[in-house]
């Protein structure tokens, strides 16, 4: 998988048109992602606002409508407290005792009566009981099924939450005990108030039992999704109905506490307050639903932004073969021209800017050819014939030299020893005659070194001592043919001009890095720092001459040559104190002669 990998990024970065249709792929879904986030949170900004104040809107409404059904209640319960027939048969009930249980019997049924007709227009009323100031049910009693039947210690709960109540209705939440219930109770709506005659003295408690729809059937609406949910509280700020169930005290006291609109856990809880009983109902919405719809919006915006992606890639696919082909054309241009052909020209297929660009390759292409053949292969042939020229002025003047005192020590001496000398004036001549563009190495380069100062050593200089301190691998190195010998030369016929005895060179060669290192050095009489600046000049190419009207040819040779072989930063080095000698110092590339070496 790695070299797959490794092969698509390959093609990845050798093709303009991949990399365009990627970058406008990101361009483009950084673009649709940056607009579908800001898009959703801001749609959901929006969303939560508005069905905030729609939701309390409609919290505020089925407030309303509750407040209807407890203006009904407060009324049938009034009708009952104040009916005049109700309560004279509790007087004759009272008045009787338990001496005439007929007559008790016979009121008791008169109020059973009324209270069946009142019952009729409230059937949401699953119990009914009249208790007299002792705790006993003893004017009515009535209740369903589904809940046993009331007694004292009902009353008795009751009591404190009715006992400053001033014949107002109270309203509590109370687990009932049932009998048809799996824990033995079953939580019910209790609506209790005190009953009193035209005198406003109690006589008595009156308590309806209410099912939980006479609220839920009110607050459906806030419901209807069955993620709603809503928490009605009383009078006193308990809880009375619920269509959840709680799951600590601390998320109730949280829901006592609400007075706004506030979002949590996924819900948005909003409170209403009824100024006429002091409820408060507190409801909650999901959010769920509303940010899936954003979470879509999102999804919507980001599958645009994919097929717009794949829409414009197909384009550009398409496209490019006529708006791309002089690009095409221009880069097969320069990887010939980079091969060499410097004859090739490209159709120019548009007038646009990449026709401009196509103009002026081919206009570069024709003068780097012109340039080519009129300037670069000119000073080609220029270097050659000038060394040339400089070796051939430079082998003969030496040989004649050489041989004429050869020839006056043999004439005046008369000593055949001296013909080992010849024979090292025949390799020198050999050497010299080899063609100037075959390359030598450094080792053939100081064995010439060694025979020319050999002949000077045995003909003129009986005082010289001569030191070489050549490394091994240094050696190897190529050099240019014939390029040390005039720098020695120059020793014999300037340092060692006026001095007799205690003459001194040394040659030293050694490799650092890639460079190769030859420092000629002698004891002899030293230059002028002015005539050095003269010798090595700015660029090396100015003719020298002595004082005594010949030209420095040696010196000046070698650094033209290198000036023209090498160039910068190789160079000649030249050190001197009057009277305290001369260090010329050579810096050459270290060309190994396995390696492929010079051609001029």
């Amino acid at each position: 998988m790695m070299w797959l990998w490794e092969k698509i990024v390959l093609v990845i970065g050798r093709s303009f048109k991949i990399k365009l249709i990627i970058s406008l792929s990101i361009i483009i879904l950084i673009a649709f992602g940056a607009a579908g986030y800001f898009t959703y949170h801001y749609n959901l900004d929006l969303f939560e606002k508005e069905i905030s104040k729609q939701f309390s809107q409609t919290n505020e409404e089925a407030l309303a409508k509750l407040d209807l059904k407890l203006q009904e209640m407060q009324r049938i319960s009034q009708s009952i407290v104040f009916n005049p027939q109700i309560e004279n048969k509790i007087s004759e009930i009272n008045s009787a005792g338990n001496y005439d249980t007929f007559r008790s019997y016979y009121e008791k049924k008169q109020i059973k009566e009324i209270i069946n007709q009142i019952k009729l227009d409230a059937p949401y009323i699953t119990g009914l009981y009249m208790f007299d100031l002792k705790g006993n049910p003893s004017y009515f009693r009535f209740n369903t099924p589904s809940i046993n039947e009331l007694d004292a210690t009902f009353y008795q709960a009751i009591l404190p939450k009715i006992n400053q109540s001033y014949g107002d209705l109270v309203w509590l939440r109370f687990p009932l005990p049932s009998s048809v219930e799996p824990n033995g109770v079953r939580p019910s709506i209790v609506s209790a108030r005190w009953m009193k005659d035209s005198s406003l003295h109690t006589y008595g408690m009156l308590i309806i039992l209410l099912d939980e729809t006479f609220f839920s059937s009110s607050l459906e609406g806030l419901t209807k999704d069955d993620l709603g949910k809503v928490y009605l509280f009383n009078q006193s700020n308990d809880l009375l109905y619920s269509n959840v169930a709680l799951k600590s005290e601390e998320e109730l006291n949280q829901l006592k506490a609400l007075n706004h609109a506030q979002i949590k856990d996924q819900y948005l809880f909003v409170q209403s307050n009824s100024k006429a009983f002091k409820f408060s109902l507190v409801s909650g919405t999901s959010l769920v639903a509303i940010r899936s719809k954003n979470e879509t919006i999102l999804q919507i915006i980001l599958y645009t932004g994919v097929i717009s992606v794949i829409v414009i890639s197909l384009l550009i696919m398409l496209a490019s073969k006529k708006l791309l082909r002089p690009l095409e054309d221009l880069v097969n241009g320069l990887q010939k021209v980079r091969s060499g052909n410097f004859d090739t020209r490209i159709k120019i297929r548009s007038r646009d800017e990449l026709a401009y660009i196509g103009e002026s390759f081919n206009e570069m292409t024709e003068k780097v050819e012109r340039l080519i053949n009129e300037v670069y292969l000119t000073q080609l042939s220029e270097k050659k014939a000038e060394l040339k020229a400089l070796q051939a002025q430079l082998n003969p003047h030496f040989l004649h030299n050489i041989l004429n005192e050869i020839y006056w020590k043999l004439y005046m001496q008369n000593d055949k020893d001296t013909a080992s000398l010849v024979t090292a004036v025949s390799e020198m001549l050999k050497y010299s005659l080899m063609p100037i563009d075959i390359p030598s190495t450094f080792r053939d380069e100081i064995g010439q070194v060694r025979n020319y100062v050999k002949i000077q050593t045995e003909l003129f200089e009986t005082e010289l001592e001569t030191v070489f301190e050549v490394e091994e691998e240094a050696q190897e190195s190529e050099i240019l043919r014939s390029l040390l010998q005039p720098l020695v030369e120059n020793v014999f016929v300037h340092a060692f001009r006026n001095r007799l005895l205690h003459k001194k060179l040394i040659i030293k060669a050694i490799r650092n890095d890639d460079l190769l290192e030859i420092e000629i050095a002698d004891n002899g009489c030293g230059i002028h720092e002015e005539r050095i600046s003269k010798i090595v000049g700015v660029d090396g190419m100015s003719p020298l001459h002595r004082n005594d009207g010949r030209d420095s040819l040696g010196v000046n040779s070698v650094i033209r040559r290198i000036k023209l072989m090498y160039g910068a930063p190789y160079r000649l080095e030249i050190n001197s104190v009057l009277h305290g000698g001369t260090k010329m110092r050579l810096i050459l590339p270290f060309r190994n002669v396995e390696k492929k070496g010079f051609k001029v």
